[in-house]
């Protein structure tokens, strides 16, 4: 009995499993297809772009451009595995100026859809059909097209149900769809796009709408209104686009948007640009809202690093960082960082009509608020200067914690403009209420002066002289041995921000100095703070974990909430906040201002 032929182990995969492979790393999604065929598009040199969805790009995705269609040949090649017309030679994946360039995307789709693509040029005749069912090609058939091409996708995974299984409901599937074409439709003024899903209109923006108007036609009036303009240039290298003012944060990241040479990008440097130019100005966690697009040598960036073309690496990182942060910077401070009242106006507006229409739950129901502090109004002349010119408007003792006086609510307010004149009020001993041209604005007496404290404080640090205070008597703090430990490890960071801190022991600290520029130091509160910010990072270092301290330092030697404070003491607030880089927002990112205009008191007061 002879043994049966050795067959190896090792084999070529048949084109038809390649593709099917690499479609796991190209084609994700719907999202994945749409924007692969919409970048095709774009590289054609399309003007106009339809896309029809049905079932979230399930069932089917259908492109229809006008842009240079296909010949026979080409129509021939498209569905085959790297064969592309933007590429020729390896040096060109140096200067990659297209969108697309793998030659994988339509052959990766092609394996696990039902696709067929209907192209003709504008100077011949007639057109070019062909279809791609699960990796097998049909015949190119002549066929009657307008110029330009139109490609479907049906079915998608319909032979590859493992993967089917693992897409989410139509309506998530949909949204990513949408989010995809919203990137592309920012990207490229000069095309209109049109997009419809299960035969609804979902998105229709004119080739004449500039950027700004795009943004107002996809996310809303409010926003645009509010962007300011980013355009700064470092040799061949620029930045256009658009931020928004902090109050725009959202605790998502979907608003940051990043543009490359027309490619839209989630970069982990572009986006850690954009945190590091909102630093100090967004609260917490919050994520900024930003278009920006950068136009750069195609040689200075590498797009080629995976298939989904996403990701990307810069030739000239650190400069390009740079340039990024302080133009960002440069175009948040621009922007109007205030609250505006008009929608706290509407809010409350909200809250009382809800109640009205609640009249059983508000007569039985107690209320869960915790009751709030008396409301106190203390009024302040602005000046002695101001008060002689207008005696019936001195301060009184007997108004002190009352309410003002019907006199002088007649008409004195409005003709204050210049801070030095203005007619100061203090609200329940935390907020400050001043008069503008066009209305008045309500100021966080202790968000002011914590950003006040800690610009003057960075400023120190940055010079290398931030000035100590020793203390007579060092203040102990009981800490438990780990936190000895931790703090001991940092001590000479800490000294450099001027906070002179050492073990007293094995569970007790002894702080032995603190800035001299802290005009109520806290030393227990500031020890706990830089404790707890420690434990939880412990990768804080440099100058980052310096910043994070003098944060710390600001807020607890500011004027807090219930604090009284005469005329001079609030003018003065005012006016060091006037010389700010921005005076419009705390350490924290909270604002410190709420702006009234004078059209949101005739709204409120139904008087237009």
């Amino acid at each position: 009995m002879t043994n049966p032929p050795h067959r190896p182990r090792i084999a070529l995969l048949s084109e038809r499993v390649k593709n099917q492979i690499a479609a796991g790393e190209v084609v994700e999604r719907p999202a994945s297809v749409v924007k692969e065929l919409v970048e095709n598009a774009l590289d054609a040199g399309a003007r106009s772009i339809e896309v029809d969805l049905e079932e979230g790009g399930v069932r089917l995705v259908r492109v229809v451009d006008d842009g240079g269609g296909m010949d026979r040949a080409d129509v021939e090649l498209a569905f085959v595995a790297h064969a592309t017309s933007k590429l020729h030679e390896v040096e060109d994946l140096d200067h990659i100026a297209s969108l697309g360039f793998r030659g994988e995307a339509l052959a990766s789709i092609g394996a696990v859809a039902r696709c067929s693509i209907l192209s003709r040029r504008s100077e011949d005749a007639t057109g070019w059909r062909i279809e791609c069912e699960g990796g097998a090609l049909s015949v190119a058939l002549e066929a009657g097209a307008p110029g330009g091409t139109r490609i479907e996708v049906r079915d998608l995974f319909y032979n590859v149900p493992a993967r089917r299984r693992f897409l989410k409901q139509t309506a998530t599937e949909f949204g990513r769809c949408l989010d995809v074409l919203q990137r592309l439709c920012l990207a490229h003024e000069g095309v209109a796009f049109r997009v419809t899903h299960d035969g609804k209109r979902a998105l229709d923006v004119e080739a004449s709408m500039d950027l700004r108007a795009r943004v107002r036609r996809l996310f809303g009036a409010d926003l645009a209104t509010e962007l300011v303009e980013v355009r700064a240039a470092d040799g061949a290298t620029r930045l256009t686009g658009l931020v928004a003012p902090p109050r725009f944060a959202r605790g998502d990241a979907t608003r940051q948007m990043w543009f490359i040479n027309g490619r839209a990008v989630r970069d982990k440097v572009l986006l850690r640009a954009l945190k590091d130019g909102y630093h100090g100005f967004v609260f917490d966690h919050r994520q900024p809202v930003a278009f920006l697009a950068l136009s750069m040598d195609p040689a200075l960036v590498d797009v080629n690093v995976h298939p989904q073309k996403s990701d990307v690496r810069f030739r000239e990182e650190r400069r390009l960082f740079g340039f990024l942060v302080n133009s960002i910077r440069a175009a948040v401070s621009r922007t109007d960082m205030a609250t505006p009242g008009a929608r706290l106006l509407e809010i409350a507006s909200q809250r009382e009509q809800r109640e009205s229409v609640l009249p059983f739950r508000t007569a039985f129901v107690p209320s869960p608020r915790v009751p709030a502090e008396p409301f106190v109004v203390r009024e302040v002349a602005p000046s002695p200067g101001w008060a002689r010119a207008n005696p019936s408007a001195a301060e009184s003792p007997e108004n002190a914690a009352g309410a003002l006086d019907p006199a002088r609510r007649a008409g004195d307010i409005a003709p204050w403009a210049a801070l030095s004149g203005t007619p100061l009020v203090q609200v329940a001993r935390t907020y400050i209420l001043r008069a503008l041209e066009d209305g008045f604005e309500i100021v966080d007496q202790h968000a002011l002066h914590e950003r006040i404290t800690f610009e003057a404080l960075r400023g120190e640090l940055a010079r290398g002289e931030v000035e100590v205070q020793r203390l007579l008597v060092p203040e102990l703090v009981e800490v438990d041995r780990a936190q000895v430990t931790l703090i001991a490890s940092r001590a000479a960071e800490l000294a450099r921000a001027g906070v002179l801190i050492e073990p007293f022991g094995d569970t007790t600290l002894a702080v032995h100095g603190l800035p001299a520029r802290l005009q109520r130091p806290r030393p227990a509160l500031l020890v706990r703070d830089v404790v707890a910010l420690l434990e939880e990072d412990k990768s804080l270092a440099g100058e980052k974990l310096l910043e994070e301290v003098l944060h710390r330092a600001a807020c607890r030697a500011s004027v807090m909430a219930g604090d009284a404070l005469t005329a001079d003491e609030m003018r003065s607030l005012l006016e060091r906040g006037r010389h700010l880089e921005s005076d419009q927002t705390c350490v924290h990112g909270r604002p410190t201002r709420v702006r009234f205009a004078l059209a949101d008191l005739e709204r409120a007061f139904h008087r237009r």
